[in-house]
């Protein structure tokens, strides 16, 4: 038996005897290399380890929290002068009646 892992960004499809076994990105499975039909796909290269370095992940998340804050702000602005615009519609609507 020898341990299969798809590396890849997408699934891919080992063709064995017994049918095909698709393998999701990260995914692993163990077969007899006598029961694989043709060849193998490209299950991609292991990658490097993990660096440590998580600054730039830690940029973006700041930034998605700054944007998230803004279209908050945008929100309650639009939704501010969509009451303002419908007071001031009333006020129209009321100053122009004709008179009885």
């Amino acid at each position: 038996m020898k341990t299969y892992t798809n590396h890849a960004l997408g699934a891919r499809g080992i063709r064995t005897k017994d049918g095909v076994v698709f393998l999701d990105p990260g995914q692993s499975i163990e077969l007899d290399p006598k029961t694989i039909v043709g060849e193998l796909p490209d299950l991609g290269k292991k990658p490097a380890a993990e660096s440590d370095d998580t600054s730039e992940i830690d940029d973006l998340k700041a930034w998605v929290s700054d944007l998230t804050k803004q279209v908050e702000t945008l929100t309650t602005e639009r939704d501010g002068l969509a009451k303002d615009k419908a007071d001031l519609t009333k006020q129209v609507e009321t100053l122009t009646k004709p008179a009885k």
